[in-house]
């Protein structure tokens, strides 16, 4: 279970992200855990997520409360060659599933997708093709 409030903003992200499914499912690849496993390939389609928390700021005198921000990006990888119509439409759906003003709750600290999230790309790679999808978050804590 997470305790630090970045931790915690995380793990409310990652349960938000698992409540969106595809057919046919995608594997999502999570941020520091080894991506294929040992022994595997990676898949030709599949979401790696990337989490980048930025500075703290403080917004009040004294301890105050705190405003955590920062963006939690779920790159789409897609085998290259097959055109961009499908990663699109997967990363269409990512950014509806995160929409602006989404909130989630997890150990009283509370998320909020502040802005529209966006997809970037195409970045093109030999044998995938890859669409970063930005999702900009804030929390205020004590």
């Amino acid at each position: 279970m997470a305790t630090g409030t970045d931790a915690i903003i995380l793990a409310a992200l990652l349960d938000h992200l698992s409540g969106l499914t595809f057919s046919p499912a995608l594997i999502v690849a999570l941020p520091g855990i080894a991506f294929p496993p040992a022994g595997q390939q990676k898949p030709d389609s599949y979401l790696q997520v990337s989490f980048l928390p930025n500075q703290t700021e403080t917004l009040s005198v004294g301890k105050g409360r705190q405003m955590h921000q920062g963006i939690l990006q779920v790159s789409v990888y897609w085998k290259a060659g097959v055109g961009y119509v499908k990663p699109l439409d997967v990363a269409d759906r990512i950014i509806r599933h995160f929409a602006k003003g989404t909130r989630l709750v997890s150990n009283d600290v509370k998320v909020k997708v502040d802005s529209k999230p966006w997809v970037s790309g195409p970045l093109q790679e030999p044998d995938r093709v890859q669409f970063p999808v930005t999702i900009p978050y804030r929390s205020f804590n004590a």
